[in-house]
């Protein structure tokens, strides 16, 4: 009887230690397939990024040749009050 109880408990440990080491399996398959896909996707990543860096310096540009008559006008009217406000204290 003692030694069908050992044998047992051998059986026992063995489905344990095979229980144990399904989950580190699966994560160590997902920690390897992540590597492999950061590798495959280096390449489009830095592309992705080339192209967002062009699309915001021809916004940044576009939006400066929009706004930039705007500043004029408003820095040319805002010369001519403060000199208006200047010449007609002085009178």
């Amino acid at each position: 009887m003692p030694t069908a109880r050992d044998i047992a408990l051998i059986f026992l440990s063995l489905e344990a230690l095979v229980i144990s080491l399904v989950p580190l399996v699966i994560l160590s398959a997902l920690v390897y397939g992540v590597f492999r896909l950061t590798q495959l996707v280096r390449i489009s990543l830095r592309k992705a990024q080339e192209l967002a860096q062009q699309a915001h310096d021809y916004v940044a540009r576009a939006s400066e040749a929009v706004a930039q008559p705007l500043i004029k006008v408003h820095a040319t009217g805002s010369q001519a009050k403060t000199m208006m406000r200047k010449l007609t204290r002085r009178a």
